[in-house]
């Protein structure tokens, strides 16, 4: 037997590489995110925040 692709097999292919290019999409702008998070909590760890630490 011979298997030929069908109208569902060129749907599922076509989903498949839109979400492939979705996923890629997000990883590409994801740096930013995880950058600025960085950045965020580098600057948390710096200085306490107002009315954390020791008291006078």
């Amino acid at each position: 037997m011979i298997y030929t692709p069908g109208d569902y097999d060129g749907r599922l292919l076509s989903f498949s590489r839109e979400l492939i290019r979705a996923s890629f999409r997000l990883l590409r702008n994801s740096d930013n995110i995880a950058r600025a998070q960085r950045e965020r909590d580098a600057l948390t760890k710096a200085a306490p925040a107002f009315g954390e630490g020791e008291p006078d």
